[in-house]
């Protein structure tokens, strides 16, 4: 991608065109990102609304649940 990314060209590039489809053909998928700001957008938290998503710790950018799970096994 080039240029800024910003929360209308995360939905309009990334989540429409790949993420929405994708879960759609997962029933029961978890979508987890990053505080990043395009991510944390108001157009990017309304279009993924629609979808079951895991919180991001805003106080611990690096500490991923999923990621401590596969620690675990």
């Amino acid at each position: 991608m080039r240029g800024t990314s910003t929360g209308q060209r995360y939905v309009d590039d990334i989540l429409r065109l790949h993420v929405g489809p994708f879960l759609n053909g997962l029933p029961g998928a978890i979508f987890q990102q990053d505080n990043a700001r395009p991510h944390t957008a108001r157009v990017a938290q309304d279009f993924l609304r629609h979808f079951q998503t895991l919180p991001w710790p805003t106080c611990s950018p690096d500490l991923s649940p999923v990621e401590h799970v596969w620690d675990e096994l």
